[in-house]
């Protein structure tokens, strides 16, 4: 008689079925890891409270190296030159992996980047620097307007010939540093070539903290084949910018509540 119920002597080996074709719950090995946003360029950077190192340099690295911290290691190599390249993570970039040094015209050319983690290691080319040039800093750059909405002005120098592409505008947390360098909490979109001046966006900054604000000029160099490079940077920053009001702002205040409270008090005298 039928009783419609599978045997039990079957679900032995469907049980074994579904392991061995991997239809079930497995542990899979762990990849090595993976490089993206290689960079290789020229920095020309002014002296900063950020932690950045000022002067003129090369700077090599990648902006997206998984998966990152102590676990994994990079190092850049040269002909004989090998640098170890420093983990520097942000809000902006949180794989960011990069080592500034000085410029040096002998080591303009392409670098090997090589990520290494437990499980092996990765290697990938940066691009090379063709034209290396010293984009000059801005002039002039100031700030004002609103405490948390500030408006940043500059004067561009003369950049003829020098390819700039685009300018924008990076906000640094001046009370959170890490691994030596201030935390980059925002990026702005790109501008033009020729702009001169950018509001910071509500919501970027908050009240009784510490920033500094950074200029970047760009030279983007688009090839026949290939992608597009960064090749050339210039990046000038403000002085500490704070966002707790002025004593004088806060003396003024209270004088203007002070008077009113006094208009108040005054008006209900003369009404009683």
């Amino acid at each position: 008689m039928t009783t419609g119920k599978r045997p039990r002597t079957v679900l032995l080996p469907l049980l074994l079925l579904t392991i061995v074709s991997g239809l079930g719950p497995c542990v899979s090995d762990a990849l090595a890891a993976t490089i993206a946003g290689q960079f290789s360029f020229r920095d020309n950077r002014s002296s900063n409270p950020a932690g950045a190192v000022a002067g003129d340099v090369i700077a090599v690295g990648a902006t997206n190296i998984t998966p990152s911290g102590a676990g994994t290691t990079v190092q850049a190599v040269q002909g004989t030159t090998t640098l170890n390249v420093l983990f520097l993570p942000s809000t902006v970039f949180p794989d960011n992996y990069f080592r500034a040094i000085p410029f040096d015209p002998q080591l303009t050319g392409s670098w090997t980047l090589t990520a290494t983690d437990g499980t092996g290691s990765v290697s990938v080319p940066t691009n090379a620097i063709p034209n290396p040039e010293l984009i000059p800093l801005v002039n002039n750059l100031q700030v004002s307007g609103t405490l948390l909405t500030p408006h940043l002005s500059w004067v561009l120098p003369d950049l003829t010939g020098l390819g700039v592409t685009r300018i924008f505008i990076r906000v640094r947390d001046l009370d959170n540093f890490i691994n030596g360098v201030s935390d980059t909490i925002f990026s702005s979109a790109n501008l033009p070539a020729t702009a001169t001046a950018f509001d910071v966006p509500t919501n970027v900054l908050k009240p009784n903290k510490h920033y500094s604000f950074d200029v970047l000029l760009d030279n983007i160099v688009t090839p026949p084949m290939g992608a597009a490079f960064l090749q050339n940077r210039s990046e000038t920053f403000t002085d500490v910018y704070s966002t707790t009001p002025e004593p004088s702002t806060l003396l003024s205040l209270g004088s203007g509540l002070g008077g009113l409270m006094g208009f108040v008090w005054r008006r209900r005298r003369r009404t009683q």
